[in-house]
């Protein structure tokens, strides 16, 4: 397998290090922090060998799991790590939807929020007693005698609701022009209302052969069009990096391995923390991809093909 060589110093597979090497990278963290999509399953299931792989990790290394996917509940993720072998009282996991509520408590917010995410992650924050609100749901009328924009704005303006604290954006498959609309009116109201978002992705991989548009993009179109800089509290935000620094009580970052799929959010965020890195080259990054990367803090330490690779590489380790 090739080492890429586009930086001073070539990335390697970890299966192509010498067996010294082999052992001393194993020896070199104590706990691993790893992505969930494109790592420990994919669009369709698992990823084979994952199960395994975690086994045998768990052994002697402690696993959390830090995700920027809010929009599945936390029973659907304990089983989804169940069928690999973690239990929920092993489970450690963090993602957008749990670290935004935890930040909205840490400040004490009493404001209603406006959240434009999914039904799930909306659920996150009702469950914790945080006014939420959303929508518009209804079209406004776009015929040549209308004008949308002013209908919209009376709209807007004649609403009467709670006082918003808090814009929060994560994935949302209906955004529309009026949410991103609607939250920049919350802002522009409100001088102390809060930009949070969660998942920066601008691309989400489902699969080898299909990937849709994240919601970076229209964060990017928010912060632009208010002059407002987002609280990321999703990878790789530096908010995000201080929460699991201070949550999983790191004293030793280079004794961490971060593993993910992703170049600016998973290695990028490893590299804010941090941490050694390894890729998974299971989802949302190729080796073509890997090798024409150009920012060295999103570049990983160590690449593998999957997380099955562990299980050869202590068999290797293990070999007299």
């Amino acid at each position: 397998m090739p080492a890429i060589t586009n930086l001073k110093a070539p990335i390697r597979h970890v299966l192509d290090l010498s067996k010294d090497e082999k052992r001393k990278f194993l020896n070199s963290f104590d706990t691993i922090m790893s992505d969930c999509d494109g790592v420990c399953w994919d669009f369709i299931g698992p990823i084979p060998g994952v199960d395994d792989a975690l086994q045998l990790l768990k052994k002697n290394k402690k696993l959390a799991f830090i995700s920027n996917n809010g929009m599945r509940t936390m029973e659907e993720y304990k089983q989804k790590f169940l069928k690999l072998g973690i239990p929920s009282h092993e489970l450690a996991i963090i993602h957008p939807a749990l670290t935004t509520v935890r930040y909205l408590k840490a400040i004490n917010m009493t404001d209603a929020v406006y959240c434009v995410a999914t039904q799930v992650f909306k659920d996150y924050l009702r469950s914790e007693q945080f006014t939420v609100l959303d929508g518009p749901d209804h079209r406004f009328p776009d015929e040549r005698e209308a004008d949308s924009v002013r209908v919209f704005s009376s709209f807007f303006m004649e609403s009467t609701g709670p006082r918003v604290g808090a814009v929060v954006m994560d994935i949302d498959m209906n955004i529309s022009v009026a949410h991103l609309m609607q939250a920049k009116c919350y802002l522009d109201r409100n001088p102390d209302c809060i930009l949070i978002v969660g998942a920066t992705d601008y691309i989400i991989p489902l699969g080898h052969h299909m990937d849709v548009i994240g919601p970076g993009y229209f964060i990017e179109v928010l912060e632009r069009a208010t002059g407002r800089e987002a609280l990321v509290l999703g990878k790789p935000g530096q908010d995000l990096a201080d929460f699991v620094l201070e949550q999983f009580k790191v004293t030793r970052p280079k004794r961490v391995l971060f593993v993910g799929d992703m170049l600016p959010q998973d290695m990028g965020f490893g590299s804010r923390c941090g941490f050694q890195k390894l890729l998974m080259l299971s989802g949302g990054t190729s080796m073509d991809m890997l090798r024409s990367h150009q920012k060295p803090e999103e570049l990983p330490d160590f690449y593998m093909d999957s997380f099955a690779d562990f299980i050869q590489l202590y068999k290797d380790v293990e070999q007299r």
